[in-house]
């Protein structure tokens, strides 16, 4: 067995190429405490992979625990400091005499050098006897064939009776200890300076290195938010809504505008609150047939009608019944809706529908061929104190409908406008085109009907075009230092005035708003860049324009503002 003394400064390349010239196939290390080339785990790997490519045991001999500790780790042989401090020839002088006494009394000797067992691992195996090396005696024989053993003389031959008889006892004690370990196969590989496993550590190295440099230069962000100090802002303006442009004139303050129209109608009955000796005769209206013949039929004013209940009604105006028609042989009446009045005032010619006859043609073939039918009361008959519509009750409930017509077509505005478009109130129109009342001012009844037919038109617009025209003209309104918050503008609206033609609206709006003061967002960030938390917040704190501000570090390890300026943000509240 070959020793090598290293030194403390010995490079770990150096013992490696001593390995490899030594021609012994066992090695001994001496390892001074503290040697720093095999105080790493991976050199001391390529070590054991070194032994097995050239074939040789390599023991290590220290009194480091760590080294004894790595070396156990990649099965390396451990042996204790003491043979260290021995020389060399009084330790293979007393292994001599060692060997010699033990053997002499019967017992087994195994080396000093004893390789740790592997552990299980759960991979591919090979079955092995339990290990015993080779060298158990070998070593101390080999010692002896040098300068030590030519001084023996005829020892010779007794030595290597013995180293026989202790190679049989060496197997012996084999087969009585013989057991199955399994242990993973190994494979030898030779010692090269860029093998895998040296790749893969030299790319996570540098991953590291690249992620350090990722984190301390890219990754630390500062971000400071800014509540500017504020002031109201208030004044009115007047916008104009215009159906026949396309686009805002900020300027003018005109904006686009969109018309609404529909038609609705509305029929109620009210109660008459007037009262009035009155004596009036019942009207209605009659349908008179021509089934006598193809001939017209004249009729007088004032020729009477007779009811099937006997009242008699008479034509108001002279009338001409068109003649009926002949098809196939039948004959088809033909008809003229006329007006009639009771023959006396009162309330008992009021009467319901019915069938009436001509009583002046009575006695004839006419009488028969030509007949009345009314499809609605006759009404207005009265005489006496009767309840009769005053002009006011007339009017006002003509008032009454108009409105609930109103109401009811600003909800349909409502349903049919999209929401995006607001509708004033005051820009809606309503148009009454047909209104009549069942009953005259005056006239006798205890109720009347009035019915009302009109259009409705609106204007509608966006608001947010308004709020456009409001932040054009709000320029004027602050001071160069201060900007407008359009967050914080409020909008309330006056009366409009829509032109005859609806298609133009004009409205005033009165504005309500907060205007905050400018912040050096550059000048902020040149001031701040590589603070420290303590310094910024008092910086902050000095500005006058300032009223409330929040600084952010990101990562939260990060406590400084970045030096560089990309990587500071600052946000302004309300700016836009």
């Amino acid at each position: 067995m070959e020793k090598f003394y290293l030194e403390t400064d010995e490079d770990f390349f150096s013992v490696i190429d001593r390995i490899k010239r030594s021609r012994d196939n066992r090695i001994a290390l001496i390892v001074p405490s503290g040697f720093l080339a095999l105080r790493s785990i991976i050199n001391l790997r390529i070590l054991k992979e070194e032994s097995i490519s050239l074939g040789k045991d390599i023991a290590i001999i220290t009194s480091d625990s760590l080294i004894k500790k790595l070396s156990q780790q990649v099965n390396l042989t451990v042996v204790d400091r003491i043979k260290e401090e021995m020389r060399q020839e009084e330790w293979e002088t007393k292994r001599q005499k060692e060997f010699e006494g033990k053997f002499k009394s019967g017992k087994k000797i195994i080396s000093d050098i004893v390789r740790t067992p592997k552990k299980k691992e759960p991979t591919q195996t090979r079955k092995i006897e339990p290990e015993i090396k080779e060298s158990i005696y070998e070593p101390i024989r080999d010692s002896l064939r040098g300068e030590e053993f030519r001084d023996l003389g005829d020892k010779e031959e007794q030595f290597d009776e013995l180293f026989i008889r202790g190679r049989k006892e060496k197997q012996e004690y084999r087969k009585e200890k013989e057991q199955e370990i399994y242990i993973p196969e190994e494979k030898k590989i030779s010692f090269k300076i860029f093998t895998p496993k040296r790749l893969i550590s030299l790319i996570i190295t540098l991953l590291f290195i690249g992620g350090g440099f990722f984190l301390y230069f890219y990754l630390p962000k500062a971000e400071i938010s800014i509540s500017p100090k504020k002031e109201p802002v208030n004044f009115e303006a007047e916008i104009v809504a215009d159906k026949d442009i396309g686009s805002i004139d900020k300027e003018n303050g005109i904006i686009p505008a969109q018309v609404f129209q529909i038609e609705i109608e509305d029929t109620r009955t009210f109660p008459s609150t007037g009262e009035k000796d009155v004596s009036e005769k019942a009207r209605g209206k009659i349908t008179i047939y021509n089934q006598y013949s193809s001939s017209e039929q004249t009729l007088v004013k004032t020729t009477r009608l007779r009811s099937e209940s006997g009242k008699i009604f008479r034509l108001t105006d002279t009338v001409i019944i068109p003649g009926a028609t002949i098809e196939e042989g039948k004959i088809i009446p033909n008809n003229r809706e006329v007006y009639v009045e009771a023959d006396e005032p009162g309330e008992s010619y009021n009467i319901n529908s019915s069938k009436f006859t001509i009583p002046g043609l009575e006695g004839t073939p006419k009488y028969t061929g030509f007949y009345g039918m009314s499809t609605s009361p006759m009404i207005g008959g009265a005489k006496g104190i009767m309840k009769v519509a005053t002009k006011e009750d007339i009017e006002g409930a003509t008032e009454i409908v108009s409105l609930d017509l109103k109401n009811k077509a600003e909800k349909e505005f409502i349903e049919k406008i999209p929401k995006e478009l607001k509708l004033l109130e005051s820009s809606q129109t309503l148009e009454v085109t047909e209104s009549t009342s069942s009953l005259k001012a005056d006239q006798p009844g205890k109720e009347f009907t009035i019915k009302i037919k009109a259009k409705a038109w609106g204007m509608a617009f966006k608001e947010e075009d308004v709020i456009l025209v409001v932040r054009e003209s709000i320029g004027s309104k602050i001071s160069a230092d201060k900007f407008l918050i359009p967050a914080t503008i409020k909008l309330s609206y006056g009366k409009s005035k829509v032109d005859t033609s609806h298609t133009k609206t004009t409205f005033s709006c009165q504005v309500e708003a907060e205007a905050g003061w400018n912040i050096d967002e550059n000048k902020i960030k040149n001031d701040l860049a590589g603070k420290n938390e303590i310094d910024v917040r008092q910086y902050l704190s000095s500005l006058a324009e300032v009223e409330v501000a929040r600084v952010i570090f990101w990562p939260f390890w990060v406590k400084n503002i970045p030096a560089n300026k990309d990587k500071i943000k600052i946000t302004v509240e309300g700016k836009q």
